[in-house]
């Protein structure tokens, strides 16, 4: 009877043992080239893993232009964790946020350790940021050389007004606000504000520098004794005018970076 019961408690634990461990997920050690989850998304024509994407109106493709405000993410065909869907016919991994590899290129300077990264003119391929506009990401390694190298990064596409440079201006914003696509309206309705702000600042202020000048001409001719008053008035004018256009210009561009 003893027997019977130690052999049954043996035949337990070997039955247990066996069920948990068939039921333990098995860990298979790729070349993995990313810390972050990818999701699956649908990319037109061929292109080269650890590129950088853009979603145009045919669909996404490299990215092609410098600071491009449609900016998708970076291909990973060997993430650590991936969200695959099946269904999806031309579908690629993609990496949206988070760490990944990217070829990148020094065609905007030799890239540091946390310079922040953009989309180049190379279809794919990330460079060094200079200027404000969209970026893809902070780089997490240095890289140097006329070749495409890579390196790690970190995803996180937004706009920066950081960075300086004579193309950094509010001008830059609104020739890149023009280009984002029309599935983006929150983003799209940020700009049009913006240029709209724009235009009424700049026509107030041409309409009442003109009314003023003129005012101040006709006043002159009517009474040369006043002259200087006059004068001193017609330059005020012109200081509040200043004063209106470059109000625009702050609003439109608080709107742009918050």
């Amino acid at each position: 009877m003893v027997v019977q019961k130690v052999f049954s408690i043996v035949l337990s634990f070997l039955f247990g043992f066996f069920v948990i461990t068939a039921t333990i997920p098995v860990i298979v050690f790729a070349d993995i080239s990313s810390s972050s989850i990818a999701t699956s998304a649908i990319v037109v024509g061929k292109i080269e893993n650890l590129s950088v994407i853009c979603t145009y109106r045919n669909g996404n493709s490299a990215c092609k232009d410098e600071y491009d405000p449609s900016m998708y993410g970076v291909i990973n065909d060997n993430p650590s964790t991936a969200i695959v869907d099946t269904s999806l016919a031309n579908g690629r991994l993609v990496i949206t946020s988070g760490v990944t590899l990217v070829r990148v290129t020094n065609a905007g300077g030799d890239i540091t350790e946390g310079d922040l990264l953009t989309s180049s003119k190379i279809p794919g391929v990330a460079q060094k940021a200079t200027r404000n506009g969209y970026v893809l990401g902070v780089a997490l390694e240095n890289f140097s050389g006329s070749e495409t190298g890579v390196i790690q990064m970190m995803v996180n596409i937004h706009p920066t007004t950081i960075l300086s440079g004579q193309r950094g201006n509010i001008l830059q914003f609104i020739r890149q606000g023009l280009a984002v696509p029309i599935f983006q309206p929150l983003e799209s309705l940020r700009y049009l504000l913006a240029i709209i702000i724009i235009i009424i600042a700049f026509t107030l202020g041409m309409f009442y520098f003109g009314k003023t000048s003129r005012a101040g001409i006709e006043a002159i001719g009517r009474n040369p004794l006043a002259k200087n008053v006059i004068q001193l008035t017609v330059i005020m004018n012109i200081v509040l005018t200043i004063v209106i256009v470059l109000v625009g210009l702050g609003i439109a561009y608080m709107i742009l970076i918050f």
